[in-house]
């Protein structure tokens, strides 16, 4: 057999085992890059309900502060009764 028969089979092989070695490498690293893309992504979502959950949470507190004010004062010692009740409702967890 000739010797640049052999040779030239050899770099064929070498040369697609070393196509195969970076497309591999290529694809595990773009897998990584989509997960940390994904991940990011889902950080967002949840970060962007606990905003809104806040942002209720407030608009919630001061209507039930309106609330509290809107009632005409019964004594001025103390807060009636309804307003401690509406203010310790929203206290809870």
């Amino acid at each position: 057999m000739r010797p640049w028969l052999i040779l030239g089979a050899l770099g064929a092989v070498l040369m697609a085992f070393g196509a195969g070695y970076h497309k591999g490498g290529s694809d595990c690293e773009a897998g990584h890059v989509a997960a940390a893309l994904e991940s990011a992504e889902r950080t967002a979502i949840k970060q962007r309900e606990i905003l809104t959950a806040e942002v209720d949470a407030r608009q919630f507190a001061l209507a039930l502060e309106d609330q509290a004010r809107a009632e005409p004062v019964q004594s001025p010692a103390c807060l009636p009764a309804s307003r401690v009740l509406r203010l310790n409702n929203f206290a809870k967890p």
